[in-house]
């Protein structure tokens, strides 16, 4: 099961860099439609959060520079009553500050991806064997109670005896420890 998802994971990552892409594309249309009076530099914020999300710091940094980099050659196309300067000094600031948005979607995608990797719970109900304790599985087929749970969990079984086991099947062993 963890590996199922990791392998999906895997692949769909291509296609999501590809809808992060088209997203992007879009944001640069409609910010190049609306001209240079009418800014949208908060739509830039969601390719860059997706790309940092799902693909990871590198794919987020790299949306970020060249979202305000295409953004700044709209410049050289547009008639702006501000000069050049002013312009450079706006893409640095969306370039840090984009770049900081892009270091903490990552931070916290990568603390959720190890709390989600971290906490392995079963749900649902378990069809169990009243007699065996034998679980069936997906498949029909019929295992150990700890086979299942470690194949399914990060958990990892130890095997020992309570005292009133101990007290059940080792009764003579139990009486003359306690003696």
């Amino acid at each position: 099961m963890l590996v199922s998802k990791a392998n999906r994971w895997l692949e769909t990552q291509p296609l999501l860099l590809w809808y992060c892409l088209f997203l992007a594309l879009i944001v640069l249309v409609t910010d190049y439609l609306t001209g240079p009076l009418i800014q949208f530099p908060v739509l830039y914020v969601v390719p860059v959060g997706l790309a940092s999300w799902y693909s990871g710091r590198r794919w987020g940094y790299f949306f970020a520079v060249t979202l305000a980099l295409v953004r700044l050659c709209y410049f050289t196309i547009w008639d702006t009553p501000w000069g050049i300067s002013v312009t450079i000094i706006n893409t640095l600031i969306r370039i840090i500050v984009f770049s900081g948005y892009v270091y903490l979607v990552d931070k916290v995608g990568t603390q959720h991806r190890a709390l989600e990797k971290k906490v392995q719970i079963l749900s649902g109900l378990l069809p169990i064997c009243s007699f065996c304790k034998r679980i069936r599985d997906d498949d029909g087929k019929w295992q150990p109670l700890e086979a299942y749970i470690t194949r399914h969990s990060e958990a990892e079984f130890s095997h020992g005896l309570c005292p009133e086991c101990v007290r059940i099947h080792y009764s003579d062993y139990y009486h003359s420890s306690s003696e």
